[in-house]
């Protein structure tokens, strides 16, 4: 008895699998600046660490080489006030960051994610801002 493999299928499975992975923070609507060095970076969002924002700045690598673009937090900015996104420890874009109101009223957010739960659901975004 002989076996068939069919390449497309394999090939697709890592994609599939990818789609099966955690949720992530939903980055749609915001932005970031790009900083020479960490310290430009955490001396631009000096009064956002002293508000809340432990990670502020975070360093990618460019592409193979050894240089580093470090970038302050995700933010948004509109009319109800300014959020920022937090980095974890890794260097990832964390969930928690902070809300500050026009008045200057700061509060903690959690920014919305995104579910890729696989076959039979279907994206979702889910929120909070918190008091």
């Amino acid at each position: 008895m002989k076996k068939h493999f069919h390449l497309p299928l394999l090939a697709a499975l890592p994609a599939l699998l990818a789609a099966c992975g955690p949720d992530e923070v939903d980055t749609d609507g915001y932005g970031r600046r790009a900083f020479k060095t960490e310290t430009e970076c955490r001396v631009a969002y000096k009064r956002e660490r002293s508000r809340g924002l432990t990670n502020p700045c975070s360093g990618e690598r460019v592409g193979s080489s050894s240089r580093v673009i470090y970038f302050g937090p995700y933010t948004s900015t509109s009319s109800s006030g300014t959020r920022y996104l937090d980095y974890t420890s890794a260097g990832k874009v964390s969930q928690n960051g902070l809300s500050v109101s026009p008045t200057g009223r700061v509060n903690t957010y959690t920014a919305p994610t995104v579910s890729r739960g696989g076959f039979t659901t279907s994206a979702r975004a889910s929120g909070s801002v918190g008091s």
